[in-house]
């Protein structure tokens, strides 16, 4: 079969998709991804060989800097209407003729879209094909999916389009960090649970590995992910984490490159080690760490908890309260609203044991969920 993936042009976004698409190649299907032409290096590099990629819409800074200057509120601060407008309308506005195009002469027979791309499901509407929504975080409250749904209503009508469900959720999202007190969008078509699968390199490299520590202090990855980051700001979480008497390890992601004005090796307050490195999969960051220090973005957490790893995290936009008020609520990790709480708080999981129980209760839900390899022979009629 020939499955087109679709997914907003952010790697928080494609990245999820990554094992399913190897999954499907290995199988024996053609797999395509719609996305922006400006993470064609990251399809390239990122994502399995074998997947075509076809360019359409907009990097987040274009699709962020027009739904502001539709909207006229803070690029940095939309409201739910704001946000709504983003991926219901400008994203489709932007997107959806050279989607459609694109998928036209590509030719699919189904389409499988991450949570957050309104382009998918209008292509599998247009063509009449099956659709497969996947779950990357945790579930759209139920205020925003409706300003999405209203955003897109314009785009859908001028095409002589209504939309419609999926006919399947792939839910990488464990139970155990849904929030009931955070209402969502009912579930829209059947909802397959898949386990969530860090991201790792699609081709055989040299693990990269941590530094090795004499001392049996714990160790540390501070990780902000590839949008809510800056030099400045990493610093000063490293600097907080780096007081108590641990080894950090803190990745640039890709949205900071190699830059510069982050400092590099060196000794921490408390005693310890700290490792700078550029950008590594997930997969690997994660051996050997005791606690994860970020911001609260999904592929982090999940990442985090499917190897039974606490967080402490400091939501700075997007879903990231969303999704740390589901692991709080999990007991497996502590949420801060403020740098200067972030040290206390290492200190506070690194010592208590119910925390890293949470933590491992959550690690044992994702791995009993079926696998990505399962999941694609479901939607292919294989499974």
């Amino acid at each position: 079969m020939r499955i087109l993936f679709t997914a907003v042009a952010a790697h928080g976004h494609v990245l999820p998709l990554a094992p399913l698409i190897a999954a499907a190649l290995e199988q024996g299907h053609a797999a395509a991804l719609v996305t922006s032409a400006g993470l064609s290096d990251v399809v390239a590099r990122e994502l399995a060989d074998g997947v075509e990629h076809l360019p359409a819409g907009p990097m987040p800074v274009e699709l962020a800097t027009e739904a502001a200057r539709r909207s006229g509120e803070d690029i940095m601060a939309p409201s739910v209407d704001g946000i709504g407008e983003t991926f219901g309308g400008v994203l489709l506005d932007l997107a959806a003729d050279d989607a459609l195009a694109a998928a036209r002469r590509w030719s699919p027979d189904l389409v499988v879209s991450e949570l957050y791309c309104t382009v998918g499901p209008l292509v599998a509407t247009a063509l009449q094909l099956p659709l497969h929504e996947v779950r990357m975080t945790a579930p759209l409250p139920a205020p925003l999916a409706a300003a999405i749904a209203r955003a897109a209503e314009g785009p859908y009508a001028r095409r002589g389009l209504r939309p419609r469900d999926p006919d399947t959720v792939l839910d990488l999202w464990p139970v155990e960090l849904r929030d009931p007190a955070i209402a969502t969008r009912p579930d829209p078509g059947h909802v397959l649970p898949v386990r969530a699968t860090p991201h790792r390199r699609p081709r055989p490299e040299p693990r990269w590995s941590p530094p090795p520590s004499s001392s049996g202090r714990p160790r540390v990855l501070v990780t902000l992910g590839t949008i809510f980051s800056g030099a400045d700001m990493l610093t000063a979480v490293v600097d907080a984490v780096a007081g108590a008497p641990v080894d950090v390890v803190a990745t640039l992601g890709l949205a900071l490159g190699d830059a510069a004005a982050v400092d590099r090796d060196r000794t921490g307050a408390g005693g310890g080690t700290v490792t700078v490195v550029g950008f590594v999969p997930i997969d690997e960051l994660l051996d050997d760490v005791d606690l994860v220090v970020g911001v609260g973005g999904a592929g982090t957490v999940l990442a985090a908890l499917g190897r039974a790893i606490p967080l402490v995290l400091w939501p700075r936009g997007a879903d990231h309260p969303t999704i740390a008020a589901g692991v709080a609520m999990a007991g497996a990790g502590v949420v801060v609203d403020d740098l200067a709480a972030v040290g206390p708080a290492v200190a506070r999981v690194l010592d208590d044991p119910a925390i890293r129980a949470g933590a491992r209760s959550v690690a044992e839900s994702i791995a009993r969920a079926p696998g990505p390899a399962e999941a694609v022979r479901v939607l292919t009629g294989r499974g």
